[in-house]
């Protein structure tokens, strides 16, 4: 969880997750939907994918347990260099140095390595070098030694050097230029995508969600059927047409919802959402893995993205407050029925009598 998710957000979901999966075994017999499910809000979904099947992995050729080789840690799916190294290091006691953003800005300054910290060369060249050093002392102790470091003193931007256990051997502090090391270089904004989907429902009141594809963004989710803005097309075109490209069918767009603002790690979405029912077709799965008709109340047992678990939420909110009014309406209606809205003495005539009912209906 920890790999592109804020400790905050870990540390609260983490418990909830091994309370619905408390073993390997557990996890590895659960049924994919579930998992995804369990990790709903978290993002980067094909971790909670890779996480399922390194489970079966492990269960079916490691007799239920973490390989101890950091060969075999790293050959398990979604396991890169980094969690390979930790769990080596840390649950083994392999000297084999974990390189994270803060290791990676120790290194770099303390061994002059000019370069962004993110490419993959660089970060070669600095488990590489750091291995080296590594064979001074404990290995789990060693690491975690450089993480604090990095984390309380070797910071990007004004580092405490005066106070740094490494100062000594430290090549950018003795060419008084830290800041110019181990940093990364600064990305371009996130451009802005434009989307459109349509919450599109049924005369019986029933809403059409479809599944992702097994491959690409976001694989296997349900989601509100729609897609990307081509060109300079409207919105309402925009979902028409990529309801029709999804699913076959020719909607009629009746009013935009709402916007809906999301961020994800390299572009921004704007989504617009419209209501929208079904003018011609019958639904069929061309550019979805399957589609659904599912009532409100249901929506919540399915995994959606982010952004369209914003729209659940808004057509949560929509049918607690019709679920209201029809119960306001409905003890209206009985008020009227008993006779509860005449006087304080015809109320207790109607109350009194044993043909109360008769009384109130004949007027």
């Amino acid at each position: 969880m920890l790999v592109q998710t804020t400790v905050a957000v870990a540390v609260r979901r983490y418990p909830r997750f091994l309370r619905r999966f408390p073993t390997l075994a557990a996890l590895a017999d659960a049924p994919l939907s579930q998992v995804m499910k369990e990790w709903e809000g978290l993002g980067y979904y094909h971790r909670a994918r890779f996480l399922h099947q390194a489970a079966r992995l492990m269960r079916d050729r490691h007799n239920g347990r973490f390989p101890s080789d950091y060969d075999l840690l790293r050959a398990l799916p979604g396991v890169g260099d980094y969690v390979a190294a930790s769990v080596s290091n840390f649950c083994f006691g392999a000297r084999i140095p974990a390189v994270d953003a803060n290791v990676a800005r120790v290194g770099a300054r303390l061994l002059g390595l000019r370069g962004d910290v993110r490419s993959g060369s660089l970060r070669r060249k600095l488990r590489e070098e750091l291995a080296k050093l590594m064979n001074l002392g404990r290995g789990s102790l060693w690491t975690d030694g450089l993480i604090e470091i990095g984390a309380l003193v070797c910071t990007p931007r004004q580092p405490q050097c005066p106070s740094c256990p490494l100062k000594g051997d430290c090549v950018a502090y003795a060419s008084d230029r830290v800041e110019s090391y181990g940093l990364p270089v600064r990305r371009p904004s996130r451009r802005v995508v434009s989307v459109a989907c349509g919450i599109v429902r049924r005369s019986d009141g029933r809403i059409l969600i479809a599944q992702r594809p097994a491959t690409g963004l976001l694989p296997g989710l349900w989601e509100f059927p729609g897609g990307k803005r081509d060109g300079n097309e409207s919105l309402a075109d925009t979902c028409r047409r990529e309801i029709k490209e999804e699913l076959g069918v020719t909607v009629a767009v009746d009013c935009r919802r709402f916007l809906i603002r999301h961020a994800y790690s390299h572009y921004a979405v704007r989504l617009s959402v419209f209501e929208c029912r079904i003018r011609s077709g019958a639904p069929r799965a061309l550019g979805c893995q399957q589609f659904r008709w599912v009532t409100p109340g249901t929506l919540t047992r399915y995994s959606f993205p982010s952004a369209n678990r914003k729209i659940v939420a808004s057509i949560a909110v929509e049918e607690n407050g019709r679920r209201r009014q029809r119960n306001i309406s409905s003890a209206g209606t009985t008020r009227t029925r008993l006779g509860l809205h005449g006087s304080r003495s015809e109320r207790y005539r109607l109350s009194s009598s044993r043909n109360a009912r008769i009384e109130t209906a004949g007027g």
